[in-house]
């Protein structure tokens, strides 16, 4: 394994430069530069039929997409990208030409200005931040898609500890079914963790505020789960996808094919997906001609059809 690690703020660094003794069985290389800089020499260090994992994390968001291109679309590699929304989605009402041929370059496809002017006219002005950021997101990750020839881009975000406000998105790129898999099972990990240390900050900020910490601490406990209702409400969204995705009979999908358009789309597992199926077959609502005896969820090579 080898890892190459970037950061050009001078006192970061000296911790940075410190990392390759405390894992030697890792050849690491870091630089004191600017990334863009120094990626091609990245680019050409990495052997040509090695996997690449790029974790692009930036200071701030201006960053022009289209000179990350030539490692955005390196075979064999996969990406995540640390999307600042709270700072881009503030910066999108500035009418500032600086700040919007910046937006432009880091925002270079999905006609996003165009989308969220149209989103605010039908709102009459009071677009919901949930919409805005489906815009922003969504245009960036088809810049990703574009520029990376990428099958599957989804993200995850990550909200404030305090206030139920997105702060950055982590936008995953894979142009591979399993990544997508993979990067579904994690996240709901990662959604239930930062929804118990978030109520847990939120509990411990109100107490300390207060003094009244055992009552914050019984709203807490008898509060609905946010968290439970967007997942459920994903699997129930999750399921009208997968009977829209499927051809109507005589016509068919196979399974592998549908599964991963179905977790690109939703928050959901594979096993989640799995068990949709097998309910909307005993609905009668999808078929399954190849479904043998015993089998008790879809396998990959099944033929699916629209009853």
């Amino acid at each position: 394994m080898s890892a190459f690690l970037v950061e050009r703020d001078a006192e970061a660094y000296k911790h940075l430069a410190q990392v390759p003794a405390r894992y030697p069985d890792v050849a690491i290389k870091t630089y004191a530069s600017d990334f863009l800089r120094v990626m091609p020499d990245i680019l050409n260090h990495i052997p040509k039929d090695a996997f690449a994992f790029f974790l692009i994390d930036p200071k701030g968001w201006r960053i022009p997409l289209k000179i990350l291109e030539p490692m955005l679309a390196r075979a064999n590699s996969e990406v995540i990208f640390n999307f600042m929304f709270d700072f881009i989605n503030r910066a999108a009402s500035i009418d500032d030409p600086g700040i919007i041929s910046g937006l432009d370059e880091l925002i270079p496809h999905g006609q996003w200005r165009a989308k969220l002017k149209e989103a605010e006219r039908l709102a009459n002005g009071r677009l919901d931040s949930s919409d805005r950021k489906a815009i922003l997101v969504g245009a960036f990750t088809e810049s990703l898609a574009r520029l990376g020839n990428y099958r599957y881009v989804a993200e995850t975000t990550i909200l404030r500890p305090l206030k139920d406000r997105p702060l950055y998105c982590l936008c995953y790129a894979t142009r591979n079914q399993h990544g997508i898999e993979v990067f579904r099972d994690c996240q709901v990990k990662a959604l239930t963790e930062q929804a118990r240390t978030r109520a847990a900050s939120k509990v411990k900020h109100a107490a300390t505020s207060t003094g009244q910490g055992e009552f914050f601490e019984s709203l807490y406990e008898m509060g609905p789960n946010e968290l439970t209702s967007f997942l459920e409400n994903e699997r129930q969204q999750a399921n009208k996808t997968l009977l829209e995705l499927t051809p109507k009979t005589p016509n068919s999908i196979r399974y592998e094919i549908l599964w991963p358009e179905v977790l690109l789309r939703h928050v959901v597992r594979l096993p989640d997906v799995n068990k949709i199926a097998a309910q909307l077959r005993s609905d009668g609502k999808l078929l399954f001609p190849d479904w043998e005896k015993g089998k008790r969820v879809p396998q990959k090579n099944y033929r699916a059809q629209r009853a």
